[in-house]
């Protein structure tokens, strides 16, 4: 859980006086645009020089010219169209909801000919989105007071954890298909932040050091190195439309990272397969993903996941694939992979591909395993992808085999006053004694997705161990999909004091039994 604290001027005042703090603040903004370095291109100065094409043909000719003859940078031309204008914000909506901008001319030595070139428009909004980091840096760098250059392509979550953590305002974003919001929805968070410049009486050339250098940084402290045990297998595509993935893949070194078109429930150490669509048509290799799976309106696959960690594996070709009786059943197999890019792929016939793999001479003792599904009479045999289906699938099917009931012995989600005005909301509460600030009860349950390192444990551990010392429980359990682990107050909740189990341990009645006996619940107090 992504801790909040205050703006602390004294703190920003040491950094500013650093040797980092001062190098960044003299560095010029646009270097800024490394920090999104997009999936295939290392190079932050080619983010920033975006080509419009432009096109030639006849003065007479009775409709427009179509052959494309030179190019110019989104840059300049944004240049252009930014330079004399008096409501940028307003230029800014012509490019999303009106025509977008478009010039037309002749040159001297070439009389009878009719140059002309455009951007953005109605039609192209996600071509607006997609391209926020060179427009909003010219409209910065007319405007500096007035506009933030937006580098956050690819990393928006990274921009959440920093509003969050900030107490800065972050609207609600646009859906995938909203395409013209995607791109407006830049005014908004640029609203947002001059917000905040102004309320901490931060200059542009500051805020974009906040933004850029000291709140990363901050984050990172509480970054977790270590790399989760894998879950989930995840199906990704290569070279839909560019040959550029090919050649990203092909150079892929252990040390290469890259952005790529995923979904948002992938989990950082998740495993990623890269499959090269036609003309290739072969799986590539196995990739790690490194960065939990995010939605960024300003993508223009909207859902994405960052790679890495690359490993090559045998170029297996559907004949291949469909010779295996369990890869031959599967759906996304039978459909040769079409429309299948960022879905999930099943554990068994992940294993199934390492079977191939290594049946053609590949060393599959070196590639991510992942563990089997729950049992079924847990999990109901559906995929679990996000921590409410943690609840459904796992926790509640267990406290029921278990013989607790809802209402009865359990409630969910219990409004718990914490100190003035905060209010927290443990997952499961069991044996609630209601009483105006003396309310208690006998078992915490605190659900996660995951808890994969020991970071994600201690990070859950303090934060269900907090409800229970409110609550004054004599358990406290902590659930999520790699098991469960049980806390007791006896000698004081202690991390080192516990017992873990897995789901699969946790489907034999016996193990059910012992745990239930641990639990020491009692229905009536």
């Amino acid at each position: 859980m992504q801790k909040t604290i205050m703006f602390n001027r004294y703190i920003w005042s040491l950094y500013c006086e650093s040797p980092r703090g001062q190098k960044t603040l003299r560095q010029a903004f646009p270097r800024f645009a490394q920090f999104a370095q997009a999936s295939g291109n290392s190079n932050w100065r080619l983010q920033l020089n975006v080509d419009v094409p432009v096109v030639v043909g006849q003065v007479e000719a009775s409709e427009q010219p179509s052959t494309p003859a030179d190019s110019i940078t989104l840059r300049e031309l944004l240049s252009i169209w930014f330079e004399e204008c008096t409501d940028m914000s307003g230029n800014f909506r012509r490019l999303v909801e009106g025509d977008g901008l478009y010039y037309e001319w002749s040159e001297d030595d070439a009389a009878d000919e009719i140059y002309w070139t455009g951007f953005g428009g109605e039609e192209y909004a996600l071509d607006v989105a997609a391209n926020i980091g060179p427009i909003s840096t010219v409209m910065h760098r007319l405007q500096p007071d007035a506009f933030v250059p937006y580098y956050f392509q690819g990393r928006f979550k990274q921009l959440a954890d920093i509003c969050m953590r900030f107490q800065i305002s972050l609207p609600a974003m646009p859906g995938k298909l909203q395409k013209q919001e995607r791109a407006l929805f830049y005014l908004d968070i640029n609203r947002n932040l001059q917000e905040f410049r102004r309320r901490h009486a931060l200059s542009p050339t500051e805020l974009n050091a906040f933004l850029y250098d000291f709140a990363p940084s901050c984050l990172a402290e509480d970054a977790d190195d270590e790399l989760p045990a894998p879950q989930r297998a995840w199906f990704l595509m290569a070279g839909v439309g560019t040959d550029a993935d090919f050649e990203l893949l092909d150079s892929a070194t252990p040390q290469t990272e890259s952005l790529w078109r995923g979904h948002r429930d992938a989990r950082r150490g998740d495993v990623a397969i890269l499959w090269c669509a036609s003309p290739r048509a072969h799986l590539h290799s196995i990739w790690r993903i490194i960065e939990d799976g995010q939605d960024d309106p300003f993508a223009h696959w909207y859902s994405l996941v960052r790679i890495g960690q690359p490993q090559r594996v045998p170029h297996l070709k559907i004949k291949d694939l469909k010779a295996n009786p369990v890869l031959a059943a599967s759906p996304m197999v039978r459909a040769h992979f079409q429309g299948c890019s960022g879905k999930y792929f099943r554990p068994d016939d992940y294993l199934a591909l390492l079977e191939e793999c290594a049946r053609r001479g590949g060393h599959v003792d070196e590639l991510p395993r992942i563990p089997p599904s729950p049992p079924s009479a847990l999990a109901d045999g559906e995929e679990i992808l996000n921590e409410r289906a943690v609840e459904i699938r796992l926790i509640e099917p267990l406290l029921e085999q278990l013989g607790f009931r809802e209402q009865r012995d359990w409630r969910r989600q219990v409004v718990v006053r914490m100190g003035r005005g905060e209010k927290v909301y443990p997952d499961y509460v069991f044996g609630l004694v209601e009483k105006i600030d003396q309310e208690s009860a006998q078992i915490i349950i605190e659900s996660k997705y995951r808890i994969a390192t020991r970071k994600d444990l201690l990070e859950a551990f303090r934060q269900g161990r907090s409800y229970a010392l409110r609550l004054r429980t004599r358990k406290l359990v902590l659930a999520a999909l790699e098991g469960v682990w049980l806390f007791d107050d006896t000698q004081g909740f202690s991390l080192n004091n516990s017992r873990n189990w897995t789901w699969q341990q946790l489907a034999d009645e016996p193990v059910r039994r012992e745990f239930r006996e641990l639990l020491d619940y009692q229905t009536h107090r």
